[in-house]
Order: C-alpha cells, then sequence, then structure tokens
C-alpha cells in the first residue's frame, strides 16, 4: 500500500480467523475489513479450542477488532459453513460450542447491535457498496429478512431459535417459510 497507495483501497480479508494484538494493530492501522464467520464456533468450537490451544484467544477476534475501530463483517460462508444467519449472529453474541456447550473466549463476545451491524452495514462497506445496500433506506436495495420474532426481545442464548419467515432481495420475495 505504500508502494502503490489508492484512495480507501478497503482491502479485505477473508476467512480472518486467527489473528493476534499485532496483526488486529495493523489490520486497523491499513483499514483493512476483515470478513469472519463466528458460525464456525458454534458448528465446531471444541476442536478448535483442542488444536489451537491459547491462541483461541484470538480466534475470530470480534470485539477486539471492534475496540480498535476495525470495520469487520461477519457472514455464513455457505456453502461450505454454517449458513443459518441466526447461527452465526448466535455465535458472535454467545461464542459457545452448541454440540458440547463449550465456552469460548468469552472475552470476544459481542452484543446483538454489534453483530448485526457486522452483518449488514459493515458488509456493505467492505464491499464499497453501502450506498445501496446495508440498512433499510429509500433509494437502497431492499434486502431484508422477515423474522418469526423481534430478536432483541429474546435472551442471549435464545437467538439461534429465532427463525427466517421470509427474506426479500431487491424488494422481490425469494424465499418464504411455507410451515409458518
Amino acid at each position: 500500500m505504500s508502494a502503490f497507495p489508492r484512495k480507501d483501497p478497503r482491502h479485505r480479508i477473508e476467512h480472518c480467523a486467527i489473528v493476534d494484538r499485532d496483526l488486529i494493530d495493523r489490520i486497523a492501522k491499513l483499514g483493512i475489513c476483515p470478513s469472519l464467520n463466528p458460525g464456525f464456533i458454534s458448528w465446531n468450537g471444541s476442536n478448535y479450542t483442542k488444536f489451537y490451544g491459547e491462541r483461541m484467544k484470538y480466534f475470530i477476534a470480534l470485539r477486539s477488532m471492534l475496540d480498535a475501530g476495525i470495520r469487520v463483517s461477519i457472514s455464513s460462508d455457505a456453502p461450505s459453513g454454517p449458513v443459518e444467519p441466526m447461527t452465526v449472529l448466535d455465535a458472535a453474541v454467545n461464542r459457545i460450542d452448541r454440540n458440547t456447550g463449550e465456552p469460548m473466549d468469552q472475552t470476544q463476545r459481542i452484543n446483538l447491535d454489534e453483530a448485526i451491524r457486522c452483518y449488514t452495514i459493515n458488509g456493505a462497506y467492505a464491499s464499497k457498496e453501502e450506498d445501496v445496500k446495508g440498512s433499510i433506506e429509500v433509494g437502497k436495495l431492499a434486502d431484508l429478512v422477515v423474522l418469526s420474532r423481534n430478536p432483541y426481545d429474546a435472551l442471549p442464548h435464545q437467538i439461534r431459535e429465532v427463525k427466517i419467515e421470509m427474506t426479500v432481495i431487491d424488494g422481490i420475495i425469494e424465499y418464504e417459510d411455507s410451515s409458518s
């Protein structure tokens, strides 16, 4: 970036899962937009702890990245990883391996507001699309979901139980749960 400077390049690091304090500081300084899938914590967290040990302190380090001012985005990493969006939000907020019940480093938890922002506005920012998506505003694409209940009314451990009843992409219903 020093040799070929550009205004607002927004370089991304996909799967930026294992970092340390120095790397977080460098990412923040360079304005890099890391993309993470916290769903892997709920899916397989205990195995990551087994193999990565102390490095789990900075595994999917959402809290540390946000505190450093990094515009981190989260995703489902479909189709290779946990794809249910509420599972991803649950993992960001709770950091629990849902197969074993084992908590992963709780210091990296973020709140629901932060998780939704990472999933929506920050994701659009990372792809330089914040003018057309990432929030529900006049003039932007009407990409949204209808949920079975308000996730803010759920206890943190109940977030993953909130169901997606409808998905709307650019104003067109692309998915509708037939069971509701």
